[in-house]
């Protein structure tokens, strides 16, 4: 038990988690009781941005240096780690908003994906900005089928039946978590 709570200490895990939970419930709320179902999936992309973008910033510890030269299997770790974060995100904002459940999940999935490749390729002061990037392009570009690639840029934002949606955030999330788990944060010197 005194492993888990040094790790979660020395990525400030408790404090990340009590403000991500707060901010997802807050922009997720804001969603709802729209008439338009649309607004409910937005928000929520929202919200998992937000949200995952702060609990990124528990990717890394302080010193990563001593992540790196640790006599531990980092792996399992970090595959552990994602996945808590994936599912305290869809369990938070799916208890709070009006979207369906398939979409927070994919939604909760592709962040997660995307702020392990922003730890991955940028590190951890800067593990928020994809998802910030991508949850602000999802919900400030209307959800339109045509041009395919701006469809795929606004993959969160994208109406539950969307394959191309699904398919970007399956691929976002193992793209991601598999440069974090195999690579690790970025070093900074």
């Amino acid at each position: 038990m005194t492993t888990l709570l040094l790790y979660l200490r020395s990525r400030q895990v408790p404090g990340g988690v009590l403000c991500g939970v707060t901010a997802m419930a807050a922009v997720a709320w804001l969603g709802t009781g729209h008439a338009d179902p649309q607004r409910a999936v937005v928000a929520a992309a929202l919200a998992l941005a937000l949200g995952i973008a702060i609990l990124g910033h528990g990717l890394a510890g302080a010193d990563s240096t001593l992540d790196a030269t640790a006599a531990l299997r980092w792996a399992p770790r970090r595959a552990v780690h994602l996945t808590a974060i994936t599912v305290l995100a869809a369990v938070v904002v799916t208890a709070v908003t009006t979207a369906p459940a398939g979409v927070v999940l994919r939604g909760a999935a592709g962040f997660t994906g995307v702020a392990a490749l922003a730890a991955a390729l940028f590190g951890r002061k800067l593990a928020w900005t994809l998802p910030v990037v991508t949850g602000c392009l999802s919900a400030g570009i209307p959800a339109t089928p045509e041009p395919f690639a701006l469809h795929l840029l606004t993959w969160a934002g994208q109406p539950p039946d969307s394959p191309a949606a699904a398919t970007a955030a399956v691929v976002l999330a193992v793209t991601g978590a598999a440069g974090y788990v195999i690579r690790g944060p970025r070093r900074i010197s």
